[in-house]
């Protein structure tokens, strides 16, 4: 599994050489970093892909759960939020937002 997110790594970089201004590329660069685990990298492109497209709820949710993942839930809240003021009712957001209450 690793390999292939690796990959998915030299190809997005390879893709924002080419375009750096895609928020596509850096979300879904974001999202490899994730799954590798890295998740300093996945927050400083899930944030590119916001300044780029402020309308992906996608990209706020999948940084409020590397927030989450990486134990900092106040930032983690903060972006959930920030998907629901986009998007109000979204489920994804909701759910998170619950979870953490319930854990918290």
């Amino acid at each position: 599994m690793i390999n292939r997110f690796e990959e998915a790594v030299r190809v997005y970089i390879k893709a924002l050489e080419i375009n750096e201004k895609s928020a596509e590329c850096h979300f879904n660069l974001a999202s490899a970093y994730n799954d590798l685990l890295d998740y300093q990298r996945a927050v400083v492109h899930y944030i590119r892909s916001i300044e780029l497209d402020e309308g992906n709820v996608d990209a706020y949710i999948c940084l409020g759960g590397v927030f989450e993942s990486m134990k900092i839930p106040d930032k983690a809240e903060k972006y959930y939020r920030m998907a629901l003021e986009r998007d109000p009712g979204n489920s994804r957001a909701v759910d998170a937002l619950k979870k953490m209450k319930n854990v918290g």
